[in-house]
């Protein structure tokens, strides 16, 4: 969850190795959610907005420790996934995308699928969600198309290989179309290329 807080236009990666930073150094999140904002945002350098992250995180964990008495999901084991991505989204900041990234990507190990702005962008002109639909909105539009087979760790797939053509073609501008392995699927790739490349 501090992550993804954390993890506004960043690699993933990046806001990982900053989140585990801080827990090596400070031991335990309750030492993190016990701190003023400007400790926390000291404790975030190398995040891209740390002000705007240490009071993201800051509300968070303060409004779990309100509930809980600590930083602690694990009720959330007994939660069917839809009440869990309820729970997490009744925190303050915590959207769609955050919700679906701890409930999947964790020891809950839930089918979720997590959408950043590359997978939205390519569900769009795939015509799959509408160009203005939210997370939430094509969340709920997209899970019920996924197959039922699909665990976590084949869902988290998906979504890694979505984020790595959104970035390397079915990019916002300049998107490399005849490339795409997806054109034939595709009405707006095709609309780009026209009928001769869509066919080869």
């Amino acid at each position: 969850m501090v992550q993804g807080l954390i993890g506004s236009r960043m690699q993933s990666e990046q806001s990982s190795a900053v989140a585990d930073g801080v827990l090596a150094r400070l031991g335990s999140w309750d030492a993190l959610a016990r701190m003023p904002v400007d400790r926390i945002a000291h404790e975030l350098k190398g995040v891209r907005f740390p002000n705007q992250s240490a009071k993201r995180v800051h509300n968070v964990l303060g409004a779990i420790v309100a509930r809980k008495g600590k930083v602690d999901l694990t009720h959330l084991e007994r939660c069917d996934t839809p009440t869990a991505i309820a729970w997490l989204e009744s925190l303050p900041g915590v959207g769609r995308k955050i919700a679906a990234q701890v409930v999947n990507t964790s020891t809950l190990d839930r089918a979720a699928l997590v959408l950043d702005t590359h997978h939205l962008r390519i569900l769009a002109r795939l015509g799959l969600i509408g160009p203005k639909d939210s997370t939430a909105k094509a969340y709920d539009g997209i899970m019920p198309l996924l197959p039922p087979s699909w665990d976590a760790a084949t869902i988290d797939e998906h979504h890694q290989l979505m984020k790595a053509l959104g970035r390397a073609i079915c990019r916002p501008a300049k998107p490399l179309c005849p490339e795409c392995p997806a054109l034939s699927l595709c009405p707006t790739g095709q609309a780009r290329t026209g009928p001769e490349e869509t066919r080869t």
